[in-house]
């Protein structure tokens, strides 16, 4: 149906351009390169069928080492931000070729991504997709096979007749009490600095708007069955009306708290309608009872919004600390 379409449309343009040569010197004409194909009209249920199935895809390609494939799979228009479970483990850019290399955990043991329970949602005039799983992250260790519970949540756009991804986060849940334990010990590393891009319209807006969500009472965040909140440890994650109840970022980790943005990357679809945002935070907080020296703790954080009759809200929100590998292995394995 598509190429029929193409093959009208550039025929109409042929015919136009054919017949301003036949005596209309003054007509215009069309350079046929410049015609674009009309964007198909799919409904929503496949949208969303293709959606799940691009990310079933994207898990099958990195299970089987299949990387340039899940390059191919990144926007070629959109700048794209991928945030894994290592504190290095960080890729920015058009079509980065850095995408296109093993950054799997434990690559050496040939791990497998499996899908527990995808989540997948879409604007409302379907363009933009995002979707959240706990993956169960398989690997072969010691004639057994340990499964690794993976947060992930990743934002795609519409690109004529796929669907190519925009931005990926994928954590470890870890508790408040260890987070503040392990920064306080240096084993909890900063995550990676990456170079900030708000080029975006109403980046500042969104700027805003996170520094709030995180510190201050208002809770910008959608209403209904759609919301998501995941914090850094397993017990937060709060789906739809109860996800505007949840205490701020400062608030959970105790009085005097404060949450600031150091790096962040945000984007806002052609619809206008659609934003999302990657970004570096700083906590700082107490150290823990007994105490009242504070640590820093790098938390990394991404963002879903929609534009709802009060201006921005958060449909979709993930904040994690960004674990080494060590540490990792010390919780799954009880290695050092």
């Amino acid at each position: 149906m598509i190429a029929r379409r193409c093959r009208a449309a550039l025929g109409a343009v042929l015919l136009s351009t054919a017949c301003a040569g036949n005596g209309n010197n003054d007509a215009d004409t069309v350079n046929p390169a410049d015609v674009q194909p009309e964007m198909p009209e799919v409904p929503r249920d496949v949208l969303v069928h293709d959606l799940e199935a691009t990310v079933i895809e994207n898990y099958g390609h990195l299970s089987l080492g299949n990387f340039s494939a899940f390059r191919d799979g990144l926007s070629a228009e959109e700048p794209v931000t991928l945030l894994g479970i290592t504190p290095g483990d960080v890729v920015i850019g058009r079509r980065p070729s850095d995408a296109g290399r093993d950054r799997r955990i434990y690559r050496v043991l040939g791990p497998t991504l499996l899908s527990k329970n995808l989540d997948v949602h879409l604007s409302e005039e379907g363009s933009v997709g995002w979707t959240f799983d706990e993956m169960s992250y398989r690997v072969p260790y010691q004639g057994r096979t340990a499964s690794i519970p993976i947060r992930s949540t990743e934002l795609y756009v519409r690109d004529f007749d796929r669907w190519v991804m925009v931005m990926q986060h994928q954590s470890y849940a870890i508790s408040f009490d260890d987070l503040r334990t392990l920064a306080s010990s240096g084993v909890l590393e900063a995550p990676k600095r990456f170079h900030s891009r708000a080029t975006a319209r109403g980046s500042r807006e969104l700027i805003s708007l996170v520094g709030r969500l995180h510190n201050a009472g208002t809770r910008p965040i959608a209403p209904g069955t759609a919301a998501l909140i995941l914090l850094p440890d397993r017990d937060h994650e709060v789906h739809g009306a109860d996800a505007a109840q949840t205490s701020s970022l400062a608030a959970l980790f105790g009085a005097g708290t404060t949450v600031g943005l150091r790096d962040y990357r945000i984007g806002v679809a052609k619809s206008g309608r659609v934003a999302w945002m990657a970004a570096n935070l700083v906590v700082r907080a107490g150290a823990g009872e007994g105490t009242s020296a504070p640590v820093d703790i790098g938390l990394r954080g991404t963002y879903v919004f929609q534009r709802g009759d009060a201006g921005w809200e958060v449909v979709q929100m993930h904040i994690s600390a960004a674990v080494p590998e060590a540490e990792l292995s010390r919780r799954m394995f009880g290695t050092p």
